[in-house]
């Protein structure tokens, strides 16, 4: 099955950090959320949900090689095949009423298909639990809808790990 990750243009650094992932081995369980380290990210920490219909993982997480900090979220979806290597498609991001809109270019990996966007701030990954859902829009009319509503003791955790490390 070919996979493609759909990754957001952004620098090189941020592209390591969300394709060529390290997870630590200390992770924990947080509700419906893991929380763990990505030792490219900085080390950086972020939080990982899993969905089904279909198989996919919303991520959020710190990039701690910027000064200060920045954020991304990211998401997968297993079999995912509507962007080639190179290429790009228009993406927007909501939550709220905040409107993120920019451009992602395709990158192979392994299992999944998806998206990496950054942020400029990892403010905005720890404000996530002052919102309901987070929505993503890319290519034709694909929707994907991340429920919030108990990504809260997720963010404490994340914010507690990222000022662990």
């Amino acid at each position: 099955m070919k996979t493609t990750v759909i990754i957001l243009a952004a620098s090189t650094a941020l592209a390591a950090c969300a394709a060529n992932e390290q997870i630590s081995e200390t992770g924990q369980t947080v509700g419906q959320w893991r929380i763990d380290v990505n030792e490219n990210a900085g080390p950086g920490c972020f939080a990982v949900r899993n969905f089904v219909d279909p198989n996919s993982e919303v991520q959020m997480g710190i990039n701690a090689t910027s000064t200060p900090p920045s954020g991304y979220l990211s998401i997968f979806v297993q079999g995912y095949e509507g962007i080639a290597p190179g290429q790009s498609i228009p993406a927007t991001f909501t939550v709220g009423d905040r409107e993120f809109t920019g451009t992602f270019t395709g990158q192979d990996t392994a299992g999944f298909g998806g998206a990496t966007v950054p942020v400029d701030n990892a403010e905005f990954i720890y404000d996530l639990g002052n919102y309901d859902e987070l929505t993503i829009s890319y290519g034709d009319d694909r929707r994907v809808i991340v429920p919030l509503d108990d990504v809260d003791p997720a963010i404490a955790a994340l914010r507690s790990c990222q000022e662990g490390l």
